[in-house]
């Protein structure tokens, strides 16, 4: 997974970044209750990232928006 990949990452340079992996196979009440809608998705307040593909680029700007 390229967008775990790029948490990992991140949280290197982000020491405070937290991090939740949510299986929607097995939760999907919560993810549909979250306005997760595709995956992979990032989630943080009510702020959303996702997308089929999700680039380190795209990735780092949404956290760093945070």
């Amino acid at each position: 997974m390229m967008a775990g990949r790029e948490l990992t990452k991140l949280r290197q340079k982000y020491p405070y970044l937290e991090v939740e992996e949510i299986d929607i196979v097995t939760h999907h009440a919560q993810a549909w209750n979250d306005n997760i809608r595709m995956i992979p998705a990032l989630k943080s307040g009510d702020k959303i990232l996702s997308g089929i593909f999700l680039s380190g680029e795209k990735i780092k700007n949404f956290i760093e928006g945070l």
